[in-house]
């Protein structure tokens, strides 16, 4: 995909595993739809070995666009299995996280461990490369990676949910390859990391302005952001900042400020998709209630075989801002049913 027709700077909606899933961006592009969306991480390897439950993570629909998926891990092999099929399910680009600072992934050697690992980072970048490469010239098809016939028949339903389906002759339009990262593991390391990364030649680049150690503890380093940003337009490769965005102005002037070319938000719409509005908005009880019940109703339309009370973390970030969110948590905790969740509706909204 030619990224020089996106809205540069632009402000995005950060992955965030086990959050930002379909029903969660479909509320947000209801309520304010970001510049670009990306969907919660998911195992190349998984994705790789026919693990057909992750296909509910890299579910989309075309209102979303440009959406890119990304993926998580350390086999550069799995990485081009898990890209090719990314590419056949449509998505406008695909993200490696080189970032993640959960022990479940770096333990494993994935996420923000890559960047203390270089040449297995470069191996990945060139792993998907190469993935997005055949796509594009229909060198490969999925045929090719052996797929079982249940794997075939889910990208099957993901494609038929996003309306995609994939040109069977000609070349293909290709999706933008990027890398999110972190400043560096226990310390900063970001000239030579970002350095390194543009050196392969990525589609564009995302910065948390922290490193593993910290994980989301202090303040993002955006001074250090700017520093990555320049080393990166050097080699002519976009990059967004990340981290403690509060809303959508805050992200033009802090692309402003420091140079960026635009900046991802994450725990800021947490329960506040009005965080992407273009224009100030002083959010009421009652709008967080109806949006509240509207990502339920979304998320039992969506996957009506799971258990309803995934949701209520969810339900947990739409209360947290108002007075009485103590005792609104107290029951917002057991909620089990839709009917429950509108039978806590006058207290939520008094």
């Amino acid at each position: 995909m030619d990224i020089s027709n996106w809205p540069f700077p632009l402000i995005g909606l950060s992955p965030m595993d086990g959050l930002t899933d379909e029903p969660f961006r479909l509320v947000q592009t209801q309520v304010a739809k970001p510049d670009i969306i990306f969907t919660e991480f998911v195992s190349a390897e998984g994705l790789a070995h026919n693990a057909v439950k992750l296909y509910d993570h890299l579910l989309y629909s075309d209102i979303e666009r440009p959406v890119i998926g990304q993926l998580f891990g350390k086999d550069p092999d799995s990485f081009y299995q898990a890209a090719l099929i990314l590419c056949f399910l449509g998505f406008d680009g695909i993200d490696i996280n080189m970032g993640c600072p959960a022990r479940t992934v770096t333990q494993h050697g994935g996420g923000a461990a890559l960047i203390d690992k270089p040449e297995v980072a470069k191996k990945i970048v060139v792993a998907v490369k190469a993935a997005i490469a055949d796509f594009a010239t229909q060198k490969r098809n999925l045929n090719d990676l052996h797929l079982k016939e249940k794997t075939l028949a889910v990208i099957e339903r993901n494609n038929k949910y996003s309306h995609y389906s994939s040109p069977s002759t000609g070349p293909q339009t290709p999706p933008t390859l990027s890398v999110k990262t972190r400043l560096g593991t226990t310390h900063s390391v970001v000239e030579s990391w970002i350095e390194f990364l543009c050196q392969q030649q990525p589609d564009f680049l995302t910065l948390h302005g922290r490193t593993l150690k910290q994980g989301y503890a202090g303040l993002a380093d955006w001074p250090a952001i700017r520093t990555a940003a320049q080393i990166a337009h050097q080699a002519h490769i976009r990059l967004l900042g990340n981290g403690d965005i509060k809303n959508y102005a805050d992200g033009l002037a802090a692309s402003r400020e420091y140079g960026t070319d635009g900046a991802l938000i994450g725990r800021g719409a947490l329960g506040n998709p009005w965080v992407f509005l273009r224009e100030p908005h002083l959010v009421t009880s009652r709008e967080k209630f109806d949006t509240m019940y509207l990502h339920a109703q979304i998320s039992r339309f969506t996957f009506p075989s799971r258990r309803f009370d995934y949701l209520r973390q969810q339900f947990l970030f739409y209360a947290a801002s108002l007075p009485h969110a103590k005792k609104l948590r107290q029951n917002l905790v057991r909620v089990s049913s839709l009917d429950q969740l509108c039978a806590l509706e006058a207290e939520f909204i008094s």
